[in-house]
């Protein structure tokens, strides 16, 4: 089967709320759905709508078929981890929700140490006929503790979702999207890339599943557009925490961090994170 192109994207697009002000979600939701509908991202995985939210976008972008649920209650409740996929070109195989917890089926429970509870929205999906796995999730963003269980645990869901304990032997190539509330070089990411994880007083092998690359690392042209990810509204991102990951059977082409505004307005709090990656020999 010859090789396949695919853009995958990251987007955080910022819960809703009134605390907002001109920057609340009436007043940029059109903006969003744009930004996904103009980039055209065969895969897409959004962190932090809630319900309303995103049945806003799913009626906006029609074009793409969606599955996820809120963190709260697997219903919902609370944000939402969603995965959206081209109709067009993508066939959706299998998916599920894992939490992030000692107790992953059960729905809205989390490490002790989280603030809230987070989750994985998975699927399986055919991209042009070649198989993928995607997965979307948004970690704690106040509990470093909860981050490295968390990484931890995304390692071990990438090897049986991918199906190998090793990125070399994965029988499907995995990619990983979301909101990591982690810098390059911090210990969650270290975990996530093999470089570095050590071990801590809550227990766990740093070294279980595959190893991910940073797509932005291992990609094949220069990154495109500024480094850092969230921004707060104010135009100049500060931090990289926003992360595509890959394993497999799967090259990355071009990786790039979206500055779109409109006249001085950002879409969302955070910039989105576009791979252009190549499925197969």
């Amino acid at each position: 089967m010859a090789s396949v192109r695919c853009r995958v994207m990251t987007f955080n697009v910022r819960y809703d709320t009134a605390a907002d002000g001109e920057n609340a979600w009436e007043h940029r939701r059109a903006r969003v759905a744009s930004v996904v509908r103009f980039h055209a991202p065969a895969v897409v995985g959004l962190q932090e709508p809630l319900e309303h939210q995103y049945a806003y976008l799913r009626e906006r972008l029609p074009e793409y078929a969606w599955e996820g649920a809120g963190r709260v209650d697997g219903g919902s409740e609370g944000e939402h981890c969603p995965l959206g996929w081209q109709s067009a070109r993508v066939e959706r195989e299998r998916h599920g929700t894992v939490w992030l917890s000692e107790t992953p089926d059960r729905a809205g429970s989390s490490y002790p140490t989280a603030s809230k509870p987070r989750l994985v929205t998975w699927a399986r999906l055919a991209v042009d006929g070649r198989p993928l796995v995607v997965c979307n999730t948004h970690f704690d963003h106040e509990s470093e503790r909860a981050r490295v269980r968390s990484a931890r645990q995304l390692r071990r869901l990438v090897g049986e979702l991918g199906g190998g304990s090793d990125a070399s032997d994965l029988q499907v190539p995995v990619v990983v999207l979301g909101d990591f509330n982690c810098t390059p070089g911090s210990k969650p990411h270290r975990i996530l890339t093999g470089t570095g994880g050590d071990g801590d007083a809550a227990g766990g092998d740093d070294t279980a599943g595959p190893v991910l690359a940073d797509a932005m690392d291992v990609s094949e042209h220069p990154h495109h557009g500024p480094t850092a990810t969230f921004e707060r509204f104010s135009g100049e991102p500060s931090k990289k925490i926003d992360h595509v990951f890959v394993a497999g059977n799967v090259a990355v082409r071009q990786h790039a961090v979206l500055a779109d505004h409109w006249d001085g307005r950002p879409p969302s709090d955070h910039c989105p994170v576009v791979a252009e990656l190549v499925l197969g020999d």
